[in-house]
């Protein structure tokens, strides 16, 4: 298993202006080397991953296995960072992160004291360098790209590269453009990984999860976000409600997924409370299942509880609450195909 993004560097690249910040010697590899990227992602999967802080690494992969979720083995971290991930079928993943208190890593550590819950959504791209040229050529404040590897367990040493991150700046230089919103890019030099645990049978869930389709945002002000989204290559779709958290926004294409940016419909609605106690960020997931029915009767078998369906933007639908889910609210859904 791997940690895409460190999260202490993850910070790094959200709150320093990040033309200050050096480029490693290493290049990434021959992809880079192309034409001008006709998108941010190039041809790159999108919707990629989303990391979750944990108080209890142990106890959060166990309750995710009661909702009919499979994982790997846990990585590992010099720093006291560890990760364990759910692999899903189209290749996003859900990563769970915890720390050590008081360790290198203790940004997380610190994060939990407050609350646990989802920090940020990795984009896939088929080259970080071309995704660095083409945002810098919109004038945002970019850094990277930079190189990233996991040591299994008993190694003491990071191996070459494996992948490649690249983010933008949420405090960005005088006369550049930043994003505020918990997002970067990742480009992998290899499938191995991803062949591996499909080989492995990982990506086959007994909840028949599929893959990550929808990321929530909760923003202040989505016509802002989205105009800065475009500015940074992406399309912008549908728009959406959520009754539940008495909010309303607009969908952002991204590759196999979308990024829903949410605002409140109401001052004493679920989205205004959780701006209340937090910066901008992720509030919610949608998740794709193959068998809604086994989904729902893993979730309810795990949860004690009853979960009604409902018709959700995307399918007939589901939904477990932050309480269940270590910090987000996740529906999960079956897509309806017309006979």
């Amino acid at each position: 298993m791997e940690i895409h993004v460190h999260f202490a560097a993850l910070l790094l690249l959200a709150t320093l202006p990040l033309s200050a910040q050096t480029t490693p010697a290493s290049a990434p590899n021959a992809n880079s080397v192309q034409t001008p990227a006709q998108t941010v992602l190039g041809q790159g999967w999108g919707v990629d991953h989303v990391g979750v802080a944990v108080r209890d690494l142990a106890q959060a992969q166990h309750d995710y296995e009661r909702l009919g979720f499979k994982f790997g083995t846990v990585g590992h971290f010099p720093d006291g960072v560890s990760n364990a991930a759910v692999s899903l079928q189209n290749n996003s993943y859900l990563e769970l992160l915890g720390s050590t208190p008081g360790g290198p890593g203790s940004d997380i550590a610190d994060y939990v004291k407050k609350h646990e819950g989802a920090m940020f959504l990795g984009i896939g791209v088929s080259s970080a360098k071309a995704a660095v040229d083409y945002l810098r050529a919109r004038n945002f404040d970019v850094g990277g790209p930079f190189p990233g590897s996991v040591m299994k367990e008993g190694e003491t040493t990071s191996p070459p590269p494996q992948w490649y991150t690249v983010g933008t700046s949420s405090k960005p230089a005088a006369g550049k453009k930043g994003i505020t919103i918990p997002i970067f890019w990742i480009e992998y030099l290899s499938t191995e990984r991803q062949q591996k645990r499909r080989a492995a049978g990982l990506m086959d869930h007994p909840n028949t999860a599929m893959g990550i389709h929808a990321v929530w945002f909760a923003v202040h002000d989505s016509e802002a976000q989205l105009r800065t989204l475009r500015d940074a290559g992406f399309e912008v779709g549908d728009h959406r409600k959520v009754k539940f958290l008495s909010a309303r926004g607009r969908e952002v294409k991204a590759g196999q997924g979308v990024l829903l940016l949410l605002e409140s419909s109401d001052k004493n609605g679920l989205l205004t409370r959780f701006l209340s106690d937090q910066d901008e960020g992720i509030i919610g997931l949608s998740i794709e299942v193959a068998d809604l029915g086994k989904a729902r009767q893993l979730a309810e078998s795990g949860t004690a509880g009853k979960l009604k369906n409902y018709k959700g933007s995307y399918g007939t639908s589901f939904l477990l609450p932050p309480d269940v889910t270590h910090g987000v609210w996740m529906e999960m859904f079956q897509v309806e195909h017309s006979h």
